[in-house]
């Protein structure tokens, strides 16, 4: 177990400009431009129906909202914090693919892996480590920062409320806040024990591939795919990648209908019922079950690459 926090923490270091730089950039940007919005609050963001309501700033707009629907404040605002932390987001996959991609040919390529070999580790250490990182811990980082983010914009926008005269704590939904994180964290979990058979795929083209491992990954799938319909006039490849990028959640989300009065049943939705779904149809499914045997499959087909790997 320590061999292996050893090599976690070399990977979370090696790869720390795209598990940590990268969010903490893009989170930085989120907050400076709603530093700058935040200085032109007022006027410059009214319309003609504030007027009619009294509004005038940002502060009576959340008191009039407060007043009307107390109930749906927490979950709406949570909602509006993530929405202005979306930024980071955008790049998680990218961190998570080119991570993989170049875990094991990085080494092989600046004959680092002599090294390593030399060292007291199993080379199922190492790739599981090298998996682990960027599908674990990476998303779990830029779930903090993010974290940490609607902390400070919650502040920040707080500050702004009070001194325009609405309701300070009614900016705090910390309970809302809270289980939005946990909801993702549980909603992502699901979402890479489905794609693992593709992040498995990943990886055992970075122990293998000699030169263009990117060509590898997405263009021998590809080819793959165009060769079945070509020849085969079916789509079954096509379709099962599809399926384990996230086409599932069309099937497991489509056997409940929601009503959807405002933030609130939305919010319960997303937090709640997404989760349940998602676990239930997961667990009975047989693509699920044969995804998580491919992804072992490949996974032990690059230990065994990097065993020969020289």
């Amino acid at each position: 177990m320590k061999i292996f926090k050893a090599l976690v923490k070399r990977e979370i270091l090696d790869g720390k400009n795209g598990y940590i730089r990268v969010p903490l950039i893009l989170a930085g940007i989120t907050i400076a431009l709603l530093l700058l919005s935040a200085i032109g609050f007022g006027d410059a963001i009214q319309f003609d129906e504030m007027h009619r309501e009294g509004i005038e700033s940002l502060g009576d707009a959340i008191a009039l909202a407060q007043e009307k629907k107390p109930l749906e404040m927490p979950a709406g605002i949570t909602m509006g914090y993530w929405g202005m932390t979306a930024l980071p987001w955008v790049a998680l996959p990218f961190v998570i693919f080119f991570s993989l991609l170049g875990s094991l040919y990085e080494e092989r390529r600046d004959r680092s892996i002599l090294f390593w070999k030399s060292m007291p580790t199993a080379d199922w250490q190492e790739v599981l480590a090298k998996l682990f990182v960027p599908i674990i811990v990476a998303p779990l980082i830029f779930l903090t920062i993010v974290a940490v983010a609607q902390l400070l914009i919650a502040l920040l926008l707080s500050i702004v409320v009070l001194f325009q005269g609405g309701p300070f704590f009614v900016m705090w939904p910390l309970w809302f806040m809270m289980k939005a994180w946990f909801g993702w964290f549980i909603m992502y979990l699901m979402l890479a024990l489905w794609a693992l058979p593709l992040f498995s795929w990943v990886s055992l083209v970075s122990a293998f591939a000699n030169r263009m491992p990117f060509l590898w990954a997405v263009l021998a799938p590809a080819i793959l795919i165009a060769i079945e319909r070509i020849f085969f006039k079916t789509t079954f490849l096509g379709a099962w990648i599809g399926r384990h990028m996230g086409g599932w959640m069309e099937w497991a989300f489509q056997a409940k209908a929601h009503r959807i009065d405002g933030p609130r049943d939305i919010f319960a939705m997303l937090t709640g019922d997404a989760q349940i779904q998602a676990i239930a149809y997961s667990v009975t499914s047989f693509h699920f079950w044969s995804g998580l045997v491919i992804a072992a499959g490949f996974i032990y087909a690059a230990i065994e690459m990097r065993k020969r790997a020289i």
